[in-house]
Order: structure tokens, then C-alpha cells, then sequence
């Protein structure tokens, strides 16, 4: 559960009689995995942990404790206090107790919990610290000096060094009493004048290095002991000390050399940057994140802060690189220059903005997702959050945009690599799309930075060199494998004559339901070193996971199958009742929901209440589905769910409430858990104590190649797991692994193969385990197979390779000769580089002809190319634009139009729509039908029927019920006609899946009409422009569009309404600026205002 730069550290570490330092970790791993596995079945009271490990536990902290106070050890102080604060940390967790005692400070001894706290900050864990520092209680403890010191000392762990300088330690209260608790408080306000002054020296107050130092040196000497000489009648000597705070001031010294040399305020400006800027912004940023780690310190040291450097990152996941890109960001922004930051999904830009705000400075991070041409004006903002898709559209329709960035942070690169070839030969779009934009930045911006961030990727250095290869980049790789969480790894196991015996009884069942389940008690394997060693049975570790015995279930073929989700459901339900969080991963949506229900079934119902905010937004989303049983609502759950049929904001209610803090010293049960898909596994960042992959393998739906089952690829699993423990909250996670087929032992001899799946990946001790594999190469490959493609993306790269700019470069020498996989090959063998590029030039050239794509206009031709669409499609537009609905600024007539001009075939069906979004949404009803061509024109015309539901204000459950209907009535014989769905699922799909690729044709729409504009002169209607937004967002037209941006309103259909109210004070003028309609549309609503004055006056 370590890694590898913490093994190292406890290694370090002073051997003790019975404890030899070489197996701490192991030592370490076996307390917590009997911590996690007692918890699991203990909720009330004490755990059943054993006496012998316990009194081991404490012999550590203790002993490692005197080890750092006597200085007994210098050079392995860091390791000696990680120790002694990891020991003190499970001693902590050893109870289920709620402890609601003030945190002991006396005399004559620091209780254990301050001890672990100072010990970590003197290990450099802050992570660790600020978690151990929640344990830390003031109230209920008489003393004012002592509470305050109690409270500084958590504030100062946490990071909140601003209520620690701002603590008016004077006005504490000490008698005026000539007593030893007396004499102890002045001594303990010494320690709190010391650390309120440390804490102003880290927000870049005056540096009184020598008056820290002093302090704590005067309560040494002061507390130390003394001998008292009684009177004369008393033939004896006294001797008095103040253990208490003689040991407290002593931990404080030791922290001193370390924390001064994390604080944030004292890193060096980059080269590059203004130091003045630079000044200010660290100072600024203490007041919220005054420490660095240990491994961004490593970062920093490597120079990558520096304008002209840039750094492949593949450290773990959970080690920091957020607090890493925010450096470079800030050190770019603060030498004049703006930054993109590329993150792989919407829900993660969402992410990104909401993270980096107030990070930078007073600039805010702008997501440019939905954002026109003419909002962005003619440079991007300081820092653009976007996909890499519209990062490629930008840089295509406006490179202009992008001539002040300086820096491109790309979030989970990984994406840009697609999947092995020895497992696929289908090449994931979205990676080629991933890989045009980065080597599109690069052709654009050769002098800007990068930062390309991944815990996956497993050749980092060969992708820092493609990109030093460029000549123009310092592109440094940074793997340190350090980070501040750690992770306790399990995989469900079974013993073997517990599952033959529960066969043998179900055998003897009565009914069908007997036969087929089989109850047998879940075991959990765990390694008690790094990596699987199955060679090594003593280091393996069985326990049980659960005390209840949820049932494996029986093929038609009589096998045991692992029954995942129900086995999943046990296990999270005993662990939330204790109190953890946990986020359960299933295979597909279905899974999600079963998983949810069957843990609301074992657990008492919630009574956490929503805050005003979550309870506008579930009656937003609420008013938007139809339905509060139709909502995706985690309200009065205690089980959620999280997948890619979530709204937006049914997704951020969910995380709102799992994020939402409960006092730990009561037993109010809120949502603690969520059944999830990938969706939260790709980098999104919640508070998570324990994960369950519920299978390691999908389904056919999810599999890209169709077969039956298909295991999950490492990466996939690591990335699930990984996602256990978060610093600051939980420093150590549990993840538990479900098998897709259950593992059968004897607990009595573990016996197990070298690489038997999934124990390999398991306890894999990497994250990092994908190569990039670039998709360019491939499709390369693929045409010189085939000679050309019938697959629409394939078409569109041979035309981009194939194409020729303004000044005479081909598509073929601008990527491909730039590509990852030529610069691999080259890097093996030059000459069959060069060979396999002038083959594949050559395929490339034939597949081009055999296109016989129509003669079109060069800048029609530049535009398919950008857009990755045939050239006939963009000259259709052309042709067709004088009869568009000018009259008109509705989203429906335009919208309507454009698919009625821009699909009449299967094929331009699939073009702009993408045939799993047809499938989801209009299921047999598309996939049954013989006539491929009528089938095409009429989905069309049920796109154009419920996207004017959709800009109309109708409910999701009313989309659902025209959908049915339309599916039934052309879904053909079937045994049972499509079923109705409780939840609207296929209306959510056309919201989330079919509206986004209808706002990539209304894009199209805009960059044809703008290079007209250039080429005629005449400017096209304003509501070209915004159309892309609003057949997104549902706006009627353009009047509705600036009223639900003026209104910020976060439901479509209350928009819709309440537009509806305000509508005829409008004119339908469809030549009206934009500027014209909003002003407009404020008058609208301050006339509406003054309406609803009036109305009150005549009551």
C-alpha cells in the first residue's frame, strides 16, 4: 500500500528489537488491513483489533516519538517521525467510538493526536497532518491558553494560517494564581506566539526566524527539569519539570528546518516571469495553499516553472499535479501570457473551472466550450478551459485566437494515444482528434510551453523526447512515484469448500430461486508488500470482508458466477454504516441503479436535509425532467448514482451532497455512497474512503469490438482504484476488487499463477501501465491496407493529410512526419522509418483519388478538411444558404432546415450523428429496419420533432412518451415492444448525446456563412452565430437566448416559462443585432418588474 519513495522512507528508519525496519511497511499494511477489515464488521464500539498488534502499534509511536524529541537519530528524523505519526494514526482509528473529549494538553503530557499531527508536518506529510489535525478538539477543555493552542495548531495543519495570525492570544484568560497548571498555561502560550509567528513568516509577513527559535528554546529551558530545595525541616530534593510543554515546544523546533522550507511564499520566481507579479500571487495563494509537497518541490527543483520549459508528467494519481499545473499556469500568466488547459470531458471542464477558480489570482478560469466567435473577440481569455475537440475547432476557424498563449496544460493525455492494436483494430476517434490538437498547438505556438499531465502512461520519456524532437521544446519528464495518499488493495476470494458445500445444499433446494444462489461469505486477499508475488504466500493476507454471506449465483451451466453487483452492495453497505465513503464502479447504468437500491435496502434511511442551493437545484431538475420519481434525486438516499445518463445538474447535485461535511461526532446518515460508471473514474475528484469495481470485465454495449464479455484493460482498472483516498481526507483508502469470475481457494495453502487475472493488475504497484499508441500511425497503416476507407473519420484524415496549406506544407508533412509513431519507429531504425512513411505517403496518395470527391472552391475545400466532413457537404451549404429561414430567428425552423438539407442518405446520418447516439436514443426503431434509406429520412424527421420539444419547454418524461410511440411504431415484429422507461432514459440520451453533434452541424452552419461573408460581403443573420448554443441549451430563439443568459436560469423548461410571460413585449425582427435583442430583453424584464410592483399596489 506504500510506494515506492515511502518504502524507502521506513526503510530508513532506526531498527528496534523485534522490529526490524526492512518489513515496517509490511508491518504497517497488516495494521491497516486489520483496521479496514474490522470496521467493516464492528460498528458499534470498539473493534476487534488485536491486543498483541496493538501494543506493537504503540510501541512504535512511542518509541519513534522519544526517538525525534531526544534527537536521538538526525539523519532519520523524517523517517522516525512518519512512523511514530502513521502508528499514533491507527491507535486513532483502532475505535468506532465517537470522540467527543477535548484533545488532551496538560502539564505533564501531549496527547497522541497533537503528537501525530506535528509528527507528520515533521515527516513532510501535510497531507497527512491536515487530516490527523480533524481529530483535534478544542471544546469542553477549561483552559483558554490551551484551547487557543489547540485550535492554532489545527488551523496551522489544515492550512488556514490567516486564523491562526489573526488570534488575539492576549485576551486569553490565565489566573493570577500561583499554581503549576498556571505556570503551565504561560508556558503554552510561548508555543502559540511561536507558531502564530511561523504562520505570518508563511504568508509572507516579516521573517522572525530567531524570535521562533527563541520562544520555543526559553519553554524548553523554562519547562526542563529543575531541582527544588525544600525547607530545612524536609531533608529532601524536589525535582519539577513541565513535560507537557517541554515536549510540545520540542516537536515544534523539529518542524521548524522542514516547513520553512515548503512554504510557498519562498519559491525563487521563474525565469521568465515578473517577480513582482509572481510576489504577489504566492502571497496571495498562502492564504489557501501556504505548503508544497514533497514531490512538487522535486517538480519545481527541475526548473519546469521556467518560460521555455516544459514537462511530461506521469505521477501517480492523487499525487498533487493539480497543485503542479497551477504553478506553471500562474508562472506563465504572471510573464504576460495566457494558457488552455485541455480537459477530456465536459463534466471535467466543468471540474477544472470550479478547481482553478481563485487559484490564479483575480482571474477567473473561463470555460470556451459553449462560447461564440465574436464573445471571444480576437484573443482567448487569460485561461481558457476547453475539450481538446474545441481546442482543434478553434485553432482551424481561428488560430489568430490562440497568438498570446503561452502555455497548453493537456489533462489526462493519455487520450491522445488510441488502443492497442493487439486488442482492437478500431481506432478511437476522439484520440485522433486528442492528437490533431496537440500537434495543431504545437505547429501554431512553437515557442509556448507544454504540460501534459497522466497517471496512466507508461512511456512518458519517450513522449518528452517526440517532443524535444521538435527542437523547439525543453520538454523535461517528471515520475515520481511519491504522493500523499496511500492505498490498501483487496480482491474478493472464496473458499473453495464453502462454495462446494453451499452447491451441494443448493442442490437439495426446493424452488428455482434455491438452486440458483449460493450464500457464501466473501474472503478479501491482500498483499502485504508491493506488487503480486503469489510465489510468496507469507505475504498475502486473507479476511474476511463481511460477516454476511451475500450469493454467488448459478449459470444455466451449473458454474458459480460472481454476482457482482449484490456482493458489491453488502460490502459498501457495512462500510457506509461505519461511516466511510464509497464509491462503487459497475459496468453499465443498469448496474448503477441496482447497486444503489440493494444498499438503501441494508441501510437506515437517511437525515441529512439539503442546503438551500441543492434544494434549488433538484427543483430545477425536477420542473426540467417532469417528474421527482423520473430524477436522478440523491435526496433521502444513502446510496446514489453517477453515470453518462445524468443532466448536468442532476451530476453536481449528486457530488454536492457525497461532498457535504457531517460532524463525525454524530450519527447523522447522509448519502455515503455512489454507484457509478467511468464517469467518475476519469479524474473527476471526490471525497472517496473506500472503492468496489463491481467486475472487471463490460458488457456487449460497452465493448467497441462487440464481443460477448471483455476483460477491462488495466488501465481502466488502476484508474477505478485510484480513486480510493484523497489527501486531507482520507490518507488511506481501500479498494476492493470484485472478479468478474470468482477465485476459489483453500485459505490454508494460497496457491496462485504468476500473472492469474485480475491479482496481477490488482496489486500492480504502478498506476502508470499504457503506452501512448498514436492513432495517426495507425490509420496510416490502415489506409495502405485497405486503400482507402468507407469509415467517415478515415476519409476525413485522408483529406486533412492530403490537403495543402497557403504556403505549400501537405496535411502529410505537418502530421504525420510529426507524428509519435514515425518519430518511434525512427528512433529504432531511420531508414525503415523513412521507408514505411514514403509507403504510407504513397497509400495515402491512391486512397486521396479513389474519394472522387466533386471540385469545389478552395476555402469550401479548407473547411471540410477542418471539419472532417466531405467537401459536397459544405458546397451544399453554400449553394442552399440564400433559401435558409431568414425570416426567422427560431432554433426549430433553422435547425429543421439544416437536416433537412444536410442528411438524405444513411451515410450523412452517421456522418453528423454518431450511430451508438442513434442506437441509444431510437434503439430498434433504427437498428431494425431493412430500408436503411426511408429509416434515415424519418429519424430525421423525429430529431426535428423532439428538438422542437426540446426548445418548447417540454419535460423530459413528455420527450420519453412521443419517443415510445415513434419506436413502437417502427421498431417492426418484435416479441415485446420497447418498454416505457421510469427514468426517461432515451429523452436524456437525445439531451446529452444527439443535441451536441446537432450543435456541431450548426457550427458548420456559422463557418460557412462567415467566409461568405468574406467573400460577398453580406453579413449572414445574427442568430447563425448563436445557434449552436441555443439548440443545446433549448432556447426557442434568439429573444429566449438572452433571456435565460440574463436570468441565469439553471432550468430549461422554467426559462421557457417564464419567457413565455415577458414574450410579447418583443419583436420578432430577425435583423436585429445582438446587442439590439438584449437590450431589449432587459427592458422586457425591468417593465415585467415594475408589472408585478403595480400588481401588489392594486392588492
Amino acid at each position: 500500500m506504500f510506494d515506492d519513495s515511502s518504502r524507502r522512507l521506513l526503510r530508513s528508519a532506526p531498527d528496534l528489537p523485534g522490529l526490524d525496519a526492512d518489513t515496517l511497511d509490511q508491518f504497517l499494511t497488516a495494521a491497516h488491513m486489520e483496521l479496514a477489515t474490522i470496521r467493516a464488521r464492528a460498528t458499534d464500539g470498539e473493534g476487534a483489533f488485536t491486543i498483541p498488534m496493538l501494543d506493537r502499534v504503540r510501541r512504535l509511536a512511542t518509541t519513534f516519538e522519544a526517538y525525534v524529541a531526544l534527537n536521538l537519530r538526525p539523519e532519520q528524523t523524517s523517517a522516525t517521525a512518519f512512523v511514530a505519526a502513521s502508528a499514533y494514526q491507527i491507535i486513532s482509528q483502532a475505535t468506532t467510538r465517537p470522540n467527543t473529549a477535548p484533545t488532551s494538553l496538560t502539564s505533564d503530557a501531549v496527547g497522541a493526536s497533537l503528537s501525530s499531527t506535528l509528527l507528520f508536518l515533521i515527516a513532510d506529510r501535510a497531507a497527512d497532518a491536515s487530516e490527523a489535525a480533524l481529530q483535534l478538539r478544542a471544546r469542553g477543555e477549561p483552559r483558554a491558553t490551551r484551547r487557543s493552542l489547540i485550535l492554532s495548531i489545527r488551523e496551522f495543519a489544515r492550512g488556514d494560517l490567516l486564523a491562526v495570525t489573526e488570534r488575539d492570544l492576549d485576551s486569553d484568560w490565565i489566573p493570577d494564581e500561583d499554581t503549576r497548571e498556571d505556570a503551565a498555561d504561560y508556558l503554552f502560550r510561548e508555543c502559540a506566539y511561536a507558531l502564530q509567528t511561523l504562520a505570518s513568516e508563511a504568508l509572507g509577513g516579516i521573517k522572525e526566524r530567531e524570535l521562533v527559535e527563541h520562544r520555543l528554546l526559553k519553554v524548553i529551558s523554562l519547562a526542563d527539569t529543575k531541582e527544588v530545595t525544600l525547607p530545612s525541616e524536609f531533608d529532601i530534593i524536589v525535582q519539577e519539570q513541565f513535560a507537557g510543554p517541554h515536549h510540545l515546544a520540542t516537536l515544534l523546533l523539529r518542524l521548524l528546518p522542514r516547513t520553512r522550507a515548503t512554504m510557498l511564499v519562498n519559491t525563487t520566481p521563474p525565469k521568465g516571469a515578473d517577480p513582482t507579479s509572481w510576489k504577489q500571487w504566492v502571497l496571495s495563494q498562502s492564504q489557501t495553499r501556504p505548503f508544497l509537497w514533497t514531490n512538487h518541490l522535486k517538480a519545481v527543483g527541475t526548473g519546469y516553472l521556467s518560460r521555455g520549459n516544459s514537462m511530461v508528467m506521469t505521477s501517480p494519481t492523487g499525487s498533487g499535479k493539480t497543485t503542479l499545473s497551477i504553478l506553471k499556469i500562474a508562472a506563465t500568466l504572471c510573464a504576460g501570457e495566457s494558457v488552455v488547459y485541455l480537459a477530456p470531458t465536459h463534466a471535467l471542464v466543468d471540474q477544472v473551472e470550479a478547481d482553478l477558480t481563485g487559484e490564479v489570482g483575480n482571474l477567473e478560469p473561463t470555460s470556451v466550450e459553449e462560447t461564440s466567435l465574436d464573445e471571444l473577440g480576437d484573443r482567448l481569455p487569460p485561461l481558457s478551459v476547453m475539450t481538446p475537440e474545441r481546442c482543434l475547432a478553434l485553432l482551424g476557424s481561428a488560430p489568430e485566437l490562440f497568438d498570446k498563449v503561452g502555455l497548453l496544460v493537456f489533462d489526462e493525455f493519455h487520450l491522445i494515444g488510441t488502443d492497442d492494436p493487439k486488442r482492437t483494430s478500431k481506432i478511437n476517434p476522439r484520440a485522433i482528434d486528442a492528437m490533431l490538437s496537440l500537434l495543431s498547438f504545437m505547429a501554431n505556438r512553437p515557442d509556448a510551453d507544454l504540460l501534459l499531465l497522466s497517471a496512466m502512461v507508461s512511456n512518458g520519456e519517450e513522449i518528452s523526447k517526440w517532443l524535444n524532437s521538435f527542437g523547439d521544446k525543453a520538454a523535461k519528464y517528471f515520475n515520481d512515484p511519491w504522493k500523499p495518499t496511500r492505498q490498501l488493495r483487496s480482491c474478493v476470494i472464496y473458499d473453495d469448500a464453502e462454495v462446494r458445500h453451499a452447491m451441494a445444499n443448493a442442490d437439495k433446494a426446493e424452488t428455482k430461486s434455491g438452486r440458483k444462489h449460493l450464500p457464501v461469505k466473501p474472503y478479501g486477499l491482500f498483499s502485504l508488500v508491493s506488487g503480486w508475488h503469489p510465489q510468496n504466500p507469507e505475504k498475502l493476507a486473507v479476511r474476511r470482508l463481511t460477516e454476511q454471506a451475500p450469493p454467488l449465483t448459478r449459470s444455466q451451466s451449473g458454474y458459480p458466477t460472481s454476482n457482482r453487483n449484490i456482493v458489491a452492495s453488502q460490502i459498501a453497505a457495512e462500510f457506509a454504516a461505519s461511516g466511510k465513503r464509497v464509491i462503487v464502479f459497475c459496468q453499465d447504468t443498469r448496474g448503477c441503479s441496482s447497486v444503489a437500491s440493494a444498499i438503501d435496502d441494508l441501510l437506515e434511511p437517511a437525515k441529512v436535509d439539503l442546503d438551500e442551493a441543492q434544494k434549488a437545484m433538484l427543483s430545477s431538475i425536477i420542473m426540467d425532467v417532469g417528474s421527482s420519481k423520473a430524477a436522478y434525486s440523491p435526496k433521502d438516499r444513502r446510496a446514489a448514482v453517477h453515470h453518462g445518463d445524468l443532466l448536468p445538474l442532476e451530476r453536481r447535485l449528486t457530488e454536492s451532497v457525497f461532498r457535504t461535511r457531517r460532524n463525525p461526532d454524530e450519527p447523522n446518515h447522509g448519502l455515503e455512497v455512489i454507484a457509478a460508471t467511468s464517469t467518475i473514474s476519469q479524474g473527476l475528484n471526490l471525497p472517496c474512503d473506500v472503492v468496489i469495481l463491481a467486475g472487471t470485465d463490460r458488457s456487449v454495449q460497452d465493448d467497441p469490438d462487440g464481443n460477448p464479455r471483455s476483460d477491462l484493460l488495466p488501465h481502466e482498472i488502476l484508474n477505478s482504484l485510484g480513486r480510493a483516498g484523497r489527501a486531507g481526507y482520507s490518507a488511506t483508502g481501500l479498494a476492493i476488487v470484485v472478479p468478474a469470475h470468482p477465485i476459489r481457494i483453500n485459505p490454508n495453502d494460497l496457491k496462485f499463477t504468476k500473472n492469474q487475472k485480475p491479482l496481477s493488475i490488482v496489486f500492480s504497484d504502478q498506476d502508470a501501465c499504457e503506452d501512448v499508441v498514436d492513432p495517426i500511425a495507425l490509420l496510416l497503416d490502415q489506409v495502405e491496407a485497405s486503400e482507402g476507407s468507407s469509415s467517415p473519420k478515415i476519409q476525413a484524415m485522408i483529406r486533412r493529410l492530403s490537403s495543402v496549406s497557403n504556403d505549400g506544407v501537405t496535411g502529410f508533412d505537418s502530421i504525420a512526419k510529426r507524428s509519435l509513431g514515425y518519430f518511434v519507429k525512427k528512433s529504432l531504425d531511420e531508414k525503415k522509418a523513412d521507408a514505411w512513411l514514403e509507403s504510407r505517403k504513397i497509400a495515402l496518395q491512391y486512397a486521396h483519388t479513389k474519394l472522387q470527391d466533386p471540385p469545389v472552391l478552395e476555402w469550401q475545400k479548407e473547411l471540410a478538411v477542418r471539419n472532417g466532413i466531405p467537401p459536397e457537404i459544405i458546397e451544399r451549404l453554400t449553394s442552399a444558404i440564400g433559401q435558409a429561414p431568414t425570416s426567422s430567428t427560431s432554433t426549430v425552423a433553422w435547425v429543421g432546415w439544416l437536416l433537412d438539407l444536410t442528411i438524405k442518405s444513411p451515410i450523412e446520418l452517421s456522418l453528423f450523428i454518431r450511430e451508438t447516439s442513434l442506437q441509444a436514443v431510437f434503439g430498434r426503431a433504427y437498428t431494425n429496419r431493412p430500408d436503411r434509406e426511408t429509416a434515415a429520412l424519418q429519424i430525421v424527421q423525429a430529431i426535428k420533432e423532439l428538438t422542437g420539444m426540446w426548445c418548447s419547454g417540454s419535460t423530459l418524461l413528455e420527450m420519453e412518451s412521443w419517443l415510445l410511440l415513434f419506436i413502437r411504431k417502427y421498431e417492426g415484429a418484435v416479441k415485446q415492444q420497447a418498454s416505457k422507461s421510469s427514468t426517461a432514459h432515451r429523452a436524456r440520451r437525445f439531451a446529452i448525446r444527439i443535441l451536441p453533434d446537432l450543435g456541431f452541424l450548426c457550427g458548420l452552419l456559422d463557418q460557412v456563412a462567415r467566409r461568405m461573408e468574406l467573400e460577398t460581403g453580406f453579413a449572414p443573420p445574427p442568430v447563425v452565430e448563436f445557434l449552436q448554443q441555443m439548440v443545446k441549451a433549448g432556447d426557442y430563439d434568439m429573444h429566449h437566448n438572452a433571456f435565460r443568459l440574463e436570468t441565469i436560469s439553471t432550468s430549461r423548461v422554467g426559462a421557457f416559462n417564464s419567457f413565455q410571460e415577458i414574450k410579447s413585449k418583443f419583436t420578432a425582427d430577425p435583423s436585429k443585432s445582438i446587442e439590439e435583442v438584449r437590450e431589449e430583453v432587459r427592458t422586457a424584464i425591468v417593465g415585467s418588474l415594475f408589472d408585478s410592483l403595480g400588481d401588489l399596489d392594486d392588492e
